[in-house]
């Protein structure tokens, strides 16, 4: 079993965050905040309304009825991966600037969403073969769905983790991506609940802060935004802020990527 120290982890994560928050700061917000907020305050109000209540019965018809969402969403994501990646650079690279950072992460996008693909259809096509072979045992239809869905969860869960460390080795590398996730599953052999840990450590106490600062600084902003009889301007203060916290939790969560990495024994060449 490899070593690594969750502590180590989360205390490097820290002491960058600390040292550099300047740099990190804008690029979470250009990259990972203002693309989402701007959807959140463009989308038209029923629309918004329905992605409370996703269901089969409700993403045909909302998809039908406005088709440029699934490419705007896609658009949106592919900004943050932009982000994530240049703030993977900016923690992994030695000396580099912010624009040095850009550059690598736009030269390495590709790279990095072709693996998740893979990725993806990987799950996809494991989740197939155990329903054909539920299917075949034929199991009561509660049964199949319940063993399905513990596959697809448990799928998920194993490459979240085993791959945690992809982007490092997509930034630090020139693989392509097969050879990006075959070096991350490489790396990560070993060290799967310590990954475990770190990734649940860092995402419980994260998800308190945000939730609780997001709760307390949003019912100031509605009270402030009632008394001055602007109740929308609480409510979009509110909306910017968390967009805000979780843009900044994510890049923390990218810098704990680098910090496991690290440890892992993985380059930081960032050729």
């Amino acid at each position: 079993m490899k070593q690594l120290s969750i502590e180590a982890s989360l205390q490097w994560t820290q002491r960058f965050v600390a040292r550099e928050w300047k740099l990190l700061l804008p690029v979470a917000f250009a990259f990972m905040a203002l693309p989402q907020l701007a959807m959140d305050l463009l989308l038209p109000a029923r629309i918004a309304a329905a992605f409370t209540t996703l269901t089969p019965t409700t993403v045909r018809p909302l998809l039908a009825s406005a088709p440029w969402l699934a490419p705007l969403a896609a658009l949106i994501q592919l900004i943050a991966c932009v982000g994530g990646l240049s703030i993977v650079a900016l923690a992994l690279v030695p000396r580099v600037s912010v624009s040095e950072a850009l550059g690598l992460a736009v030269r390495r996008l590709l790279i990095f969403v072709a693996a998740m693909i893979l990725m993806i259809l990987a799950g996809l096509l494991a989740a197939t073969l155990v329903e054909i072979l539920l299917q075949l045992a034929r199991l009561s239809l509660a049964s199949a769905q319940g063993v399905l869905v513990g596959v697809i969860l448990g799928i998920g869960l194993v490459f979240s983790v085993r791959l945690i460390v992809l982007a490092p080795v997509v930034v630090a590398s020139r693989a392509g991506p097969i050879a990006a996730i075959h070096l991350a599953w490489d790396l990560t052999a070993g060290a799967f609940w310590r990954l475990l840990g770190a990734m649940l450590v860092y995402c419980i106490g994260g998800a308190v802060v945000v939730s609780a600062s997001a709760f307390a600084l949003g019912t100031i902003f509605v009270l402030a935004g009632n008394a001055v009889g602007l109740p929308d301007l609480g409510k979009d203060l509110s909306a910017i802020y968390l967009r805000l916290a979780l843009a900044l939790f994510w890049a923390g969560f990218n810098v704990l990527i680098v910090a496991l990495y690290r440890q892992l024994g993985g380059s930081i060449r960032g050729t």
